[in-house]
């Protein structure tokens, strides 16, 4: 009988072990050979110089960064430029990616949902300095008094992903389905800030979960119909989705790769974080929103100025991260020529992939990489500034 019961408790173990970590036993198995693709050539063929020199370059990134596919928009003065994508949406398959595949976006949906706060502003429904307690009822007392600003910024004290008691343990790899913002909030109402709000920077996409609440408390609509009706439909904008469980048509697979192997991803579920870090979308429709941005399409300057300057601490010092609001805002030599250039960028990783919008203000150039592979959306800056390069140094470029 003991024996029996030893058995027993041995089970339970393993079996609850397997479920709490699950993302690691199914990380050491099912891996398959990458194909070979050094023969597969960009999707649209171009005859434009510059567009003809992005096709070359964009098959040299693919072959650089050793994903599946990679899709790549330029946009200027608020027109599509040039857009290429080249490799697998669908490795498993051999379905080739196009220019309507879409990818998961992770943290740069930060951009995205700046476009949001700033109608809001304009409209006067929001101001920077907008309390959660006047706008969302259900946050916590210690939540209740932190602003838009600080909530945009990530300098609210709001931790970042941790671990639960829950399957599997680490939220980052959440996989149940979250109908409502409400549902989301829940996961950190109650827990304590890291510090003073607007004492120090700590990078967390729940502070965007937070602030898509005040969204709605502001407009009245649920943060999906807010972000379609006043940011999506006015731009023409189809291909931007909030995730969720279903299933949505042309959508790329989302893979790890190492040492010339890949599989398929743990399945996760983003519906917990839409505003943060939960939308699907093709590099067009971002460079869309790039374009809408830079050209003052939905609101005015003064409010792309707010939007894009890095937030100061109550010591007065900007930010470690140059973090503004959905932006973070660098000047740097970025060719090593000499220029310093203004780029307000946002990037993201998601599970199974990377993804980097830039805005290059001087020269009114969006630029939008994804990619459907594991990785850093660092990796994605230097294949961004070669396709950059070759709309900003040719005073004759495509238009």
């Amino acid at each position: 009988m003991k024996k029996i019961c030893i058995s027993i408790i041995i089970v339970t173990v393993l079996v609850f072990s397997y479920f709490f970590f699950e993302p690691l036993f199914r990380y050491a198995s099912g891996w398959f050979v990458l194909p070979n693709v050094q023969s597969l050539q960009p999707v649209v063929v171009h005859q434009k110089t510059n567009s003809k020199k992005a096709d070359s370059v964009l098959k040299i990134i693919h072959n650089r960064l050793k994903a599946p596919a990679v899709s790549i928009a330029v946009g200027q003065h608020g027109k599509i430029i040039w857009a290429n994508a080249i490799g697998y949406q669908n490795t498993e398959d051999k379905v080739l990616a196009n220019l309507d595949t879409k990818f998961r976006i992770g943290s740069t949906s930060k951009a995205v949902t700046s476009l949001g706060i700033g109608v809001l502003l304009k409209s006067k429904q929001l101001s920077i300095d907008s309390k959660v307690r006047d706008l969302v009822p259900y946050a916590s007392d210690h939540l209740s008094g932190l602003t838009l600003k600080q909530l945009a910024s990530h300098t609210s004290g709001i931790r970042n992903y941790g671990i639960c008691f829950c399957f599997p343990i680490w939220e980052y790899y959440n996989n149940d389905e979250y109908l409502t913002v409400q549902e989301s909030v829940r996961i950190f109402n109650n827990d304590d800030l890291l510090f003073d709000p607007g004492s120090a920077f700590s990078y967390s996409s729940y502070n965007y979960t937070l602030l898509s609440a005040m969204l709605e408390g502001a407009s009245g609509l649920d943060f999906p119909s807010l972000m379609q009706s006043l940011v999506f439909e006015p731009l023409h904008i189809k291909n931007v989705i909030p995730e969720t469980g279903e299933i949505i048509k042309k959508t790329a697979n989302f893979y790890e790769i190492e040492d010339d192997k890949y599989k398929e991803v743990f399945e996760v579920n983003n519906s917990n974080k839409w505003a943060g870090g939960g939308f699907l979308a093709t590099p067009t429709d971002l460079v869309k929103i790039g374009n809408a941005f830079l050209n003052y399409q939905l609101f005015h300057s003064e409010i792309t100025k707010i939007l894009t300057t890095p937030v100061r601490l109550n010591n007065g010092k900007i930010n470690q991260q140059n973090y503004a609001m959905g932006w973070r805002n660098h000047t740097s030599d970025i060719f090593n020529d000499g220029r310093n250039i203004t780029v307000w960028h946002h990037g993201g990783i998601a599970n199974g992939s990377i993804s980097l919008l830039a805005l290059f203000p001087e020269y009114n150039l969006s630029i939008s990489m994804l990619a459907n592979k594991n990785g850093s959306s660092s990796d994605l800056f230097e294949n961004v500034y070669e396709i950059a390069a070759l709309f900003i140094s040719d005073p004759n470029q495509e238009k």
